[in-house]
């Protein structure tokens, strides 16, 4: 049984591997306080114990356990922050190169893609955009897709679940983020953060497909986005 959707990009199992490791951690602090809680209970249920009373936890005995407890956090969190090290950084990084740079907004309800023109650079006047309620965005397979994410209006989040990227969109600020997806298909583009009342109707579409295929795409987009006199 599959707890996850599929993965399909690079780095997606490192992001999977440091779920694991965060849920081992919690799995282990959730059953000592459980048995904290509950042993007590079960121990002095038949037992006439004197009445509760307020510790303040200064002396050394009850001391001593507090400061157990804190060590065991900071040594977990410390783990999990020289695990995830590698991961984010190859996230939040460019990379070396780039195959295909993109542009994504978001905005009530739906996101917006901008393709590089016949020049093959982003942010000129032969820009292709495509704004369309439960548009497709098309990228090659195993290449490297660069994008900048914006907002028009509210804060979104743009989540490909597949490729385990979610990352929120803030007016105002442009976050520059990557993947390399490494299987064919068409997958869900959704919006992670609560937008407004048509919320659940931003959803649009991630479709993978060959180098050969993405190029024929792009030129009918470039062929339906030509003025003609």
């Amino acid at each position: 049984m599959k707890l996850f959707p599929e993965n399909i990009s690079t780095y997606g199992q490192e992001i999977d591997n440091l779920f694991w490791l965060v849920l081992v951690f919690v799995t282990i602090a959730f059953v000592i306080s459980l048995f904290i809680l509950i042993y007590p209970l079960v121990k002095n249920h038949y037992k006439k114990v004197k009445r509760a009373e307020y510790f303040t936890g200064e002396n050394k005995k009850h001391f001593r356990w507090v400061t157990i407890a804190l060590i065991f956090l900071a040594l977990s969190d410390f783990v999990i922050l020289f695990a995830e090290h590698h991961t984010w950084n190859k996230i939040e990084e460019k990379p070396i190169q780039t195959d295909v740079h993109l542009g994504i907004t978001g905005r009530q309800w739906n996101w917006i893609f901008l393709y590089p023109g016949p020049d093959g650079k982003l942010y000129t006047g032969d820009d292709i955009k495509v704004d369309e309620q439960n548009s497709e965005l098309h990228i090659p397979v195993n290449k490297n897709i660069v994008f900048d994410l914006r907002s028009t209006d509210v804060v979104h989040s743009f989540f490909v679940i597949n490729t385990r990227l979610k990352q929120d969109v803030i007016p105002g600020r442009m976050n520059t983020r990557w993947f390399n997806i490494t299987k064919e298909g068409r997958y869900d583009i959704s919006c992670a953060e609560i937008c407004g009342v048509l919320h659940s109707k931003m959803r649009n579409f991630l479709v993978v497909e060959s180098e050969e295929k993405y190029k024929q795409f792009l030129s009918s987009l470039y062929e339906k986005n030509t003025v003609r006199p």
